[in-house]
Formats: structure tokens, sequence, C-alpha cells
């Protein structure tokens, strides 16, 4: 039922990149669990988010759950860390993250994790300065203080970027920050620049404070994926179905109406005490690719991650990544009939 992709070395990735995933039989015990339900009688499912446009939108159109008959106790979470830990944890059922939290996932749960979508992808990360700032070029902050959050896919991307480029981490002052920091720390003039992900970038240009440096998609894609446990799929396949179907909903607006979800997840962003702007959130809707689809590319560009970590010295070996795309085609066979 489960995919998975190996690499160890350039090598083996190489040759598992011209080979169909090797399919993993797993057994579900007769009797397995049902899934939960609500008085009303729909599937509950805990699903765990991050500050991403997109989990705004799903935060203020409970509709779109509510439409598939699934009932979901919706968290968002600072950093995919967090989040990592939630789903390790058994506190929840699905979380989203990007490539380097997917690497992390893998190796701190190789032979339970699972990925079953994406979120987003493309133009995730982006470099923001000072409106009124006259750097036009990473070369211009050279020995500044610059900020991002440590141990995310922001650290990761701009790591790749400065190997690209001849730079060394050590070129910058770094201040390891979290991301509802970044805005007022520069507009104070504590950072030069931050590095973050949607919407976050897009909050500082539209608010005056920032300006937008530079974007990463052309240094990778850093999907951002849906993970769950091996053991949830396996009794949940009904739950997953209906919460891609959601997932999918999701996409089609942001990508048939952007205003009109942009206007819903600024209400949402409001409901939650951040002032997000529509203007700001329909930037980041244009930015990013936020189609639900992945495919070998989406795989091959993690495992990527996983080896420059590994040539990094960040992780110890590069891990397996597993993946099932049934529940995704399933979704969508659900979403054309409704």
């Amino acid at each position: 039922m489960f995919d998975s992709a190996r690499s160890g070395n350039r090598q083996l990735m190489a040759l598992l990149k011209r080979i169909v995933p090797v399919a993993c039989v797993l057994v579900l015990a007769a009797g397995g669990c049902a899934p939960s339900v609500d008085e009303a009688g729909a599937l509950i499912v805990r699903y765990g988010g991050q500050y991403y446009p997109e989990e705004f939108l799903l935060y203020g159109w409970p509709e779109v759950w509510t439409q598939y008959d699934i009932d979901v106790e919706h968290v968002l979470f600072s950093s995919g860390a967090e989040s990592n830990e939630a789903l390790i944890s058994g506190q929840i059922d699905i979380n989203c993250g990007a490539d380097s939290r997917t690497v992390a996932l893998f190796t701190a749960m190789p032979d339970d994790a699972l990925i079953i979508g994406t979120v987003q992808k493309g133009d995730r990360y982006v470099t923001v300065v000072g409106a009124d700032s006259t750097y036009q070029s990473w070369s211009d902050l050279v020995g500044k203080t610059v900020a991002t959050r440590l141990g995310t896919g922001a650290e990761g991307v701009l790591r790749k970027f400065y190997e690209r480029e001849g730079y060394s981490w050590e070129d910058f002052d770094y201040v390891n920050l979290k991301v509802e920091d970044m805005i007022a720390a520069l507009e104070h003039g504590q950072i030069e620049a931050f590095t973050a992900w949607e919407p976050t970038p897009a909050i500082a240009e539209g608010n005056g404070i920032g300006r937008v440096l530079r974007t990463y998609g052309d240094v990778a894609p850093v999907p951002a994926s849906l993970h769950t446990t091996r053991d949830f799929a396996l009794q949940n396949e009904d739950v997953l179905v209906r919460f891609l179907g959601a997932h999918l909903e999701k996409a089609a607006l942001i990508e048939d109406d952007p205003s009109r979800a942009a206007e819903i997840a600024s209400q949402a962003a409001a409901a939650k005490g951040i002032s997000v702007s529509p203007e700001a959130f329909e930037s980041a809707f244009s930015r990013i690719d936020f189609s639900i689809d992945f495919d070998e590319e989406t795989m091959n560009a993690i495992d990527e991650t996983a080896l420059f970590l590994y040539e990094q010295g960040k992780i110890v070996q590069v891990p397996v990544l597993s993946w099932d795309k049934s529940f995704l085609e399933k979704a969508q066979a659900l979403v054309d009939q409704s």
C-alpha cells in the first residue's frame, strides 16, 4: 500500500530515481480501530497546521470540513518542529511541514511516518529587507544582523543558496526569531533582514515595513507535505480521503477566486489576533503553488534536501521516505462526484 524512495548517497539516489518505488505490504489486524465521531456523527481528525497562508484560509472556512462530513480539530503551530513533536507523541493525527521537517519526521519515526499530499511548493520562502534600505543582494548584507527561524525549511533553503552562491553562514550575524517577531524586529532596526515563509513577508511588504530581496523557488521547490502515521492511514482511510477532499477544495478556491480566499484568510487571522490584510494574503497566494498533488519529482526534492542535510552533518543518515498517493486519488474522485 505504501511506496518508498530510498537514498543513501548520490549513486544510490540516482538509481532509485529510475525505478518504480517499492510497495510495502502492511497487514491490518482484524477489527482495527474505528474512527472517532462527534455528537453529530462526523468523523473527527486532529490536524496540526502552521502559520501558512492556506492554513488561515482553512481556519476561517470550517464549512469546507463539514462539506465532507469531518470534524477537524485544527491547531496552528509556530513551527514544523512543534508540529512534528505533536504527531510523534500522538497529540494529532495529521500535520504539515516543509522538506527539512519531513526529513526530521522520518528520521524520528522511520517506520511509522507517511506522506499523503502537499500543501505548497515553489517560492515559499522570502528574504525581506527594510522598505527604505539600500540593500539589493545578499552581498550587501555580509556582516549584518539578519534573522530566520533556525531548524526550519527557511534555514535549509538559505544554506542551499549560500552553498550555491559561495557564502558561508558565518558571513552573517544570525538571530533566531519566531516568525511572529520578525516584522517588529525589522521595523525597530534590530535586524537588517529576515527570511521566512508566507504570509509574514507579504505582511511586512503590505504594511510598508519591508521589501522583498529575493525568493528561493530557483534554489529548491521545498515542498511542504501532509504527514500522518501508517497506523492512522490503515485504520482511517475514509477520514483521510475526506480530509484531502477538503484540501483539494481549498486549493481550488485559491486558484479560482484568490480575492475571496484572501478575505476569508484575513478574517481568520484577525479572529486569532493577527493583523494580515487581504492584499497581503492575495500576494502570498500569487507567489506559491498550493496544489495538493505530489509526484516522483516532489519526493526527489525532499530526498535531495535529506542528502544535503546529511552532507552538512545535520543528520547521521538519509532516511527512507514513504508515501501513498491512493488517498489523494480517491479524494479527487470524491471531489469530482460532489
